[in-house]
């Protein structure tokens, strides 16, 4: 361990002699983070950390009809917090404007984002896979 320090310090610290640029290493960003077009491919959501958890709100959407509210910016993940391999807490459906407990986790890839609500306290739930958009 302690010689692959030194190497990783020594080659640092030479590479300006040989016209290398030492550039930090940037790590992707956690999954679930991104842009998510939703299953009817209506809307894209943009999931970002906030604080300890992710946030997602509306980044784009159709626009409203005669005197409806655009649904772009409107919060709808609300402070997930990362349990394991999934992220639970409150989501927000635009459609009804209710709010259920949420779950988001992996799809088959990490291209694909399960989303899953259930009524607060259990009972019925419901989810879909959002795509990863480009």
């Amino acid at each position: 361990m302690k010689k692959t320090v030194l190497f990783s310090a020594l080659l640092l610290s030479a590479a300006p002699l040989f016209g290398l640029a030492a550039s930090p290493v940037v790590a992707a960003p956690e999954f679930p983070t991104g842009l998510w077009r939703v299953a009817d491919g209506s809307a894209i959501v943009r999931i970002k950390p906030c604080g300890k958890a992710v946030c997602g709100v509306i980044a784009a959407a159709p626009p409203p009809g005669p005197g409806e509210k655009s649904a772009v910016g409107q919060k709808i993940l609300i402070n997930l917090r990362r349990e394991g391999d999934v992220w639970k807490g409150p989501i927000f459906n635009l459609d009804n404007g209710k709010t259920y407990d949420g779950e988001l986790s992996a799809g088959p890839d990490l291209d694909h984002l399960k989303v899953r609500g259930c009524m607060p306290g259990g009972g019925l739930c419901g989810g879909e896979t959002w795509k990863r958009a480009r």
